[in-house]
């Protein structure tokens, strides 16, 4: 337990690492600010876990910097509890005096921008990318994702694209890393395409695509999903990813006196290649793939420009059998990848919770009959 007397010394000692020029002058940055909250969260965790303070002392401390800085906003006992979540989940933030003497001696350079000190003895890494996204995304991640490796790979992405908190929140809620991290995928890309671009293509592909924002009834066809994803074009190119630029649909190409019809056309600003999609209602087919090489060869000799990579074929259909897929992509020259789709056919995560299930439902309808019933009794 912790004396008045420690914590009025530990008080006075935070205030002034917080009143620290250094951090003081540019309190709003984020990085500053993070490091900062990181730096408050630690301490929290030491005096509690370490020190047997007692849990007490973050209401103590929110109340005490809100009156000292009322100027500043994040000292409330909630932030804190995130302050303290979030030093737990970034314990390798911080780097020692001792640490930053010793990348000096191996003449390593540490500039003003690499590091924010924090009393006399502590350094943080300010280039790291965990302070390089807004605190309300952080907030977001340690709420939702338990994994380090996962959490930071959200991160990543998320400076990558500069997505914005809600646009986070849609990927983390459709489970991107999963989808883009299934280990093996229905494509030939590392057969057709040379590296780095098959990478590349490979991070593009998902599988499944989610197209919960779709609103179609119990029966559709192609074209009605076809207009749906335009009708909605902002959120089907969130969910294709970072690069794709909408061309057309129902794109029309010319071969002797027959015309065929691309059901989607986009084009991928960093593959610099032509995207075809195409929607199958029913489960894959050997016959798609077939359809697909033959479009491929018709852009690639129509569009296609000389300084283009490869045109890439993507087929989304309602299920695959791998082992097919791969069967039907043997000696297909062109880049073709095969995934699910899948749309919400129920409610959305965010509100699974706040309504009852049918059980609960059930069990309810039962009392309530049980009740009436015995008082007509």
């Amino acid at each position: 337990m912790h004396s008045k007397k420690k914590y009025s010394q530990w008080l006075i000692e935070l205030k002034k690492n917080i009143q620290q020029s250094k951090l003081q002058t540019a309190l709003q940055v984020n990085s500053n600010m993070l490091v900062l909250y990181w730096y408050l969260g630690n301490e929290l965790n030491t005096k509690i876990e370490k020190e047997d303070w007692g849990s007490n002392i973050v209401q103590n401390l929110s109340a005490d910097l809100q009156k000292s800085f009322p100027d500043i906003k994040g000292f409330s006992t909630r932030s804190m509890i995130y302050m303290q979540q979030f030093a737990k989940a970034y314990p390798n933030l911080l780097i020692t005096q001792q640490a930053v003497a010793l990348i000096k001696k191996t003449k390593k350079t540490i500039t003003q921008q690499a590091v924010a000190l924090i009393g006399n003895e502590t350094y943080f890494l300010s280039n790291s990318v965990i302070v390089s996204i807004p605190w309300g995304h952080h907030t977001l991640l340690l709420d939702k994702i338990e994994d380090e490796k996962e959490r930071v790979w959200y991160i990543e992405q998320t400076i990558e694209n500069n997505w914005s908190r809600n646009i986070l929140l849609y990927q983390v809620e459709t489970d991107l890393y999963t989808r883009q991290h299934k280990k093996r995928k229905a494509s030939n890309f590392h057969l057709t395409l040379p590296k780095p671009q098959s990478d590349l293509a490979n991070q593009i592909l998902k599988d499944p695509y989610k197209f919960d924002f779709l609103q179609l009834g119990s029966q559709f066809t192609e074209r009605e999903m076809e207009q749906e994803l335009i009708n909605h074009i902002q959120k089907f190119l969130i969910e294709l990813g970072a690069g794709f630029a909408f061309v057309g649909r129902q794109f029309k190409l010319k071969i002797g006196r027959k015309e065929h019809y691309l059901d989607l056309l986009f084009y991928h600003l960093h593959l610099r290649s032509y995207i075809v999609i195409e929607l199958k209602m029913e489960e894959f087919e050997l016959a798609h793939t077939g359809q697909m090489n033959g479009y491929l060869n018709i852009v690639n000799e129509q569009l296609k420009h000389p300084t283009d990579n490869p045109s890439i074929g993507i087929i989304l259909c309602s299920s695959k059998d791998t082992v097919e897929v791969d069967f039907a992509l043997r000696n297909i020259h062109h880049p073709i990848g095969v995934s699910d789709y899948e749309f919400s056919k129920s409610l959305p995560k965010s509100l699974k919770n706040k309504f009852p299930s049918a059980k609960q439902l059930q069990t309810e309808v039962k009392k309530f009959l049980k009740k009436n019933k015995s008082k007509k009794v």
